[in-house]
């Protein structure tokens, strides 16, 4: 089943950019032949990998926290341009031929990555929502129903999802520091929510009843992450657990325009 936010095959969820890379390496492996092209795809990986999770790496982080942002594939984005970048380079560094082929090799590659995109359902974006008035828990107890704020970040979750659960502690960090963030809970009863996150000792509260406005948004699989922006404005969404970086990146969105002197 197709969504707005990747390719859902019974339990199996694929986002459109991890499609899109799958295309591509696929494409790389399969034309490209000539010497030199292993280790480019190698460099323009981890350059396009490192350089869009490192603005998240920090010190006060868990190292294990920071591994799991560059290593994990399933967390974050990609820095494509940089990455491309730096295989073209690599291929030509230093005073070495660029191979024949590789120029034709890399443009089919591109293409391929692209295809995915054009089954992409409309509206993934350019789509506004009305934010309904959901209850609220913590581990602090539970709150009557209030509209949900915008703008936000939306995260949609549930308790036996493994990803959700290993970025709670992030987006809890985040909301500690006043950041805009919302989980919202799925199909699941409030007590059950609660003692959750009693038991991971997370001070951020969740919304419950989350279902309806998940059906609105096309979210199919957890977790995912909507910017919901100024008057209900789709601005962003992702697929899976999120970096550091990432949730940065996404929050920025939800901020007000900085008016110049």
């Amino acid at each position: 089943m197709l969504s707005p936010d990747g390719l859902m095959l019974g339990p199996l969820s694929l986002s459109w950019p991890t499609l899109s890379l799958l295309a591509g390496l696929l494409t790389w492996s399969a034309v490209a032949r000539f010497p030199g092209s292993g280790p480019a795809l190698g460099v323009a990986l981890v350059v396009a990998r490192v350089w869009a999770a490192g603005p998240g790496l920090s010190a006060e982080r868990p190292l294990l926290d920071n591994l799991l942002d560059v290593l994990d594939l399933r967390r974050g984005d990609w820095a494509w341009g940089p990455g491309l970048v730096a295989g073209a380079l690599w291929l030509g560094w230093p005073r070495r031929p660029v191979p024949a082929g590789s120029a034709r090799a890399a443009a089919l590659s591109l293409l391929v990555a692209l295809l995915p995109q054009a089954l992409r359902p409309v509206p993934a974006q350019a789509l506004t929502v009305s934010l309904p008035s959901l209850a609220a828990v913590s581990a602090g107890g539970a709150s009557p129903a209030a509209p949900v704020p915008q703008p936000t970040v939306l995260n949609f979750w549930a308790t036996w999802c493994g990803p959700c659960r290993a970025e709670l502690p992030l987006l809890d960090s985040a909301a500690r520091s006043g950041a805009a963030v919302t989980l919202i809970n799925v199909g699941e009863p409030q007590n059950r929510v609660q003692d959750f996150l009693r038991g991971e000792g997370l001070a951020l509260p969740s919304r419950v009843g989350g279902d309806a406005l998940a059906a609105q948004l096309g979210v199919r699989a957890f977790p995912t992450t909507v910017v919901i922006g100024p008057g209900g404005w789709v601005l962003a969404r992702h697929l899976g657990p999120l970096s550091a970086a990432q949730l940065r990146r996404l929050l920025r969105q939800t901020e007000p325009p900085r008016s110049t002197p």
